[in-house]
């Protein structure tokens, strides 16, 4: 029945927003409230757990029994094609990564890595072994009523949060968007105003280089031979100073 399955995916989407807190907490030193709703959930622990108790169930109808390294393969590999396709797929919605494996070895785009692949592995089969059994006997114990009860309240609280949740998150996005859009503006501004003072500075420069040559030419042969013994000058402006120790006084000396 759907609000066994309903139930189970909460239950283990708690488990692992427990899990994932104390350790970040026990990590950090301070507390850190895990995951990617503003309830104590994270799903991503809820999907991967519904999916391997699916694969046990099936199993046993099927009366195919699996080894325990294939229960572990299967979740490790499992475990990773779920992470790797949630981050990228909220990054390509909301623009942000709520895990980065970048700083371990043997990650793929941070999104996932063999190390905390094998972790999710052992986690399976913690599920399978000690976990699951004792969630299906209080399943068995529990009346369809209040499953069903406690399947619809979870479900109308879940989507609630995640409605909320994904709302803020786009509202922020476009938000983030919009002032990197006025920045990005301001920015153009600012360098077509630094382009057109460019512009004015090389015509200025041009104006007064054509000043100093005019000069250079009027004056007097007593004048010349002096400036061309000159190793440097210095003037207040520094332009003026440039003209004339990297253009006049070389094409001088060349003479």
């Amino acid at each position: 029945m759907l609000c066994k399955y309903v139930c189970i995916f909460m239950i283990y989407s708690c488990l692992g927003w427990i899990y994932e807190s104390l350790f970040c907490t026990l990590k950090s030193g301070k507390w850190e409230n895990r995951g990617f709703l503003y309830g104590p959930v994270c799903p991503i622990y809820g999907v991967g757990s519904v999916l391997i108790i699916l694969i046990m169930e099936l199993t046993q109808q099927s009366s195919l029994v699996l080894e325990t390294w294939q229960y572990f393969l299967l979740s490790v590999c499992g475990s990773a094609v779920l992470e790797y396709c949630t981050a990228w797929s909220m990054e390509k919605l909301f623009h942000a990564r709520w895990w980065d494996y970048s700083g371990l070895p043997l990650n793929l785009h941070g999104r996932i890595s063999l190390f905390t692949s094998l972790g999710f592995g052992a986690a399976g089969l913690l599920i399978v072994y000690r976990i699951a059994p004792l969630t299906a006997a209080v399943m068995a114990r529990t009346s369809v009523t209040l499953a069903e009860a406690c399947a619809l309240l979870a479900t109308v609280l879940f989507s609630a949060d995640l409605t909320l949740t994904v709302t803020s998150l786009l509202h922020f996005d476009r938000r983030v968007i919009r002032l990197e859009d006025a920045f990005n503006k301001n920015m153009e501004d600012l360098v077509d105003e630094a382009v057109q003072r460019v512009s004015g500075l090389h015509r200025e420069i041009g104006e007064r280089q054509k000043l100093l040559a005019a000069r250079w030419s009027g004056m007097s042969g007593f004048f010349k031979p002096a400036v061309r013994r000159v190793h440097s000058f210095r003037y207040r402006d520094k332009i003026v100073e440039r003209l004339v120790n990297d253009l006049i006084l070389p094409a001088q000396r060349k003479k």
